[in-house]
């Protein structure tokens, strides 16, 4: 059975207060607007609820609910691309949240999407908290200047210079760990490098140039990894060890969620 058979729309006070907190609107808007939206999905208008769910979405409302509600709208419009997207952005929010990650692997059976797996040290190093690294790097760096400042320019610490000189190569070796934990994270596993297929009939490609040959076809979901911006291009890897040349327009980042363009 289809995971997406069981929804989960959410009226909850819980909610309505998160986004009163998020992005405050004047009166109750936020909450009528997203219980029209969970209305309109109970009636099958499916589209006009995925519109109502994206003009919050798109307001600064931030909620795991909210982005799968999207997500299964998006699905049931046949929009298999926009439904992972939004289901991977509700992950962003809730990580675990158990209707997300079923509904992702029924769709992984349905269309193949292309997706990383994170070895062992990827995903240690995403459990940790995202200023992690700067902190140690920062500790370390400190302990390492104190512990030699001590050892040669403190006369009553000459006898245990040696014990201080060993604490400060600790420290450096501690800080170049933390180091390369921090770049590992902000070019690897942060969710700002990731983007998903939204299109159809999306291919990867050598150059970018619409004749350059194929390296990958990516279905509708698939997730790559962002290397270099080239306007209408994006040069990115994809899963599989391969990387290749991207139409902008076939592919979305996962986050941030991009706020609509105000016209002077």
């Amino acid at each position: 059975m289809s995971p997406f058979n069981s929804h989960r729309l959410i009226y909850g006070a819980a909610l309505f207060m998160a986004f009163t907190l998020v992005a405050p609107l004047a009166g109750e808007e936020p909450d009528v607007a997203y219980a029209a939206a969970n209305i309109d999905f109970e009636a099958g208008k499916f589209d006009a609820a995925a519109s109502k769910y994206l003009d919050l979405a798109k307001s600064g409302h931030i909620s795991s609910d909210l982005y799968f509600n999207l997500g299964n709208a998006r699905y049931r419009l046949g929009d298999v691309g926009e439904a992972i997207l939004w289901m991977r952005r509700a992950l962003v929010v809730e990580p675990a949240m158990p209707e997300v990650r079923q509904s992702l692997e029924f769709l992984r059976t349905k269309v193949a999407y292309l997706e990383f797996t994170e070895g062992r040290a990827g995903r240690v190093i995403g459990t940790l908290p995202a200023t992690f690294a700067k902190w140690i790097f920062s500790i370390a760096v400190w302990t390492g200047l104190i512990a030699l400042a001590l050892a040669f320019c403190v006369r009553r610490m000459r006898p245990r210079r040696a014990a201080l000189i060993a604490l400060a190569i600790v420290a450096g070796m501690g800080a170049f760990a933390a180091s390369w934990v921090g770049n590992y994270r902000a070019t690897r596993i942060a969710v700002e490098n990731f983007a998903t297929i939204t299109r159809t009939g999306v291919s990867a490609l050598t150059a970018p140039a619409p004749e350059a040959k194929s390296v990958i076809d990516l279905p509708p979901g698939s997730e790559v990894r962002i290397l270099k911006d080239s306007g209408p291009w994006r040069y990115a890897e994809i899963p599989g060890d391969l990387r290749g040349w991207i139409r902008a327009e076939s592919l979305e980042p996962v986050w941030p969620i991009a706020s609509p363009k105000t016209t002077p």
